[in-house]
């Protein structure tokens, strides 16, 4: 198992490699999306300790970097991916590439001067916009999904008024100034910086400066569920060399099901 330390949570985790089972929960599991996400999570990851994580709970930027943190793990440090240029006549193939660790480095939380303990444990007082706060969780933003305005709904669940009534009832976001929202936007960013970010890149043909949308969460499922892709044709090279049955198969962890399969298959090749 590896370490991983929750910027956010700021707390040690300790995360496995993924079986056969967890493959097929991201190949089986339709739409890759928070869910699947925290579905995986919920798998993979435990506290330092031993006991379960409710990986629900996680701040949203402590779920991406366990993602980020798997992949490094799976495939290595350096990212790379790449996508066209969107200058018109050009359309030439623009390469992304950089340190998964250099990234994680630079999205950490900020010393926050403005920001006191508040009345209950996460929650933090924002004195100049005269609210309390706390940082947005993974089952936060799954209440919120499909909503006209989820940013809006989700301050509304994470933001409260100071006051004899902040226990009780949650502030509307539509009923505080502008100026307010910002301060306590950017004071949400600094406690939990998101790992969601615009990458600056520039076309090798015609020198366009682009911009293109990194979204951690769908970037490394969509990698996992490619490398999990070939579990099927594991299984099936494994169970007709060994005998062994899909349950023994489904339980070893991806690296040493593939080598087996490696070997099956090339037994098989040779007529053995």
């Amino acid at each position: 198992m590896e370490m991983v330390r929750l910027a956010v949570a700021a707390a040690d985790v300790r995360l496995r490699p993924p079986a056969g089972v967890d493959d097929l929960l991201l190949l089986e599991s339709g739409q890759p999306g928070l869910r699947v996400a925290l579905a995986l999570l919920g798998r993979l990851v435990e506290r330092a300790d031993g006991t379960p994580l409710d990986c629900n709970a996680l701040p949203i930027p402590d779920v991406d970097r366990l993602l980020l943190s798997l992949r490094q793990s799976l495939v290595g440090d350096r990212l790379q991916a790449d996508t066209r240029c969107v200058a018109p006549e050009c359309g030439a193939r623009v390469d992304i590439s950089f340190s998964i660790a250099d990234y994680l480095a630079h999205h950490v939380p900020a010393d926050d001067e403005a920001l006191a303990p508040g009345s209950e444990d996460g929650w933090y007082v924002l004195q100049q916009a005269g609210v309390e706060l706390r940082v947005p969780r993974a089952d936060d933003q799954l209440a919120v999904e499909g909503l006209v305005d989820p940013v809006s709904a989700l301050l509304a669940r994470c933001v409260r008024p100071r006051g004899p009534r902040e226990s009780s009832e949650r502030s509307d976001p539509s009923e505080r100034s502008e100026q307010a929202r910002a301060q306590v936007e950017a004071a949400l960013e600094r406690l939990a910086p998101s790992l969601f970010a615009e990458l600056e890149a520039t076309c090798p043909e015609c020198g366009l400066a682009m911009t293109i949308d990194f979204d951690p969460l769908s970037f490394t499922l969509g990698e996992l569920r490619d490398r999990a892709a070939w579990i099927y044709e594991d299984v099936a090279w494994i169970a007709h060399y060994f005998h062994w049955n899909e349950a023994e198969i489904l339980a070893l962890p991806a690296a040493r099901r593939a080598r087996y399969a490696e070997l099956a298959a090339a037994h098989a090749r040779r007529g053995q």
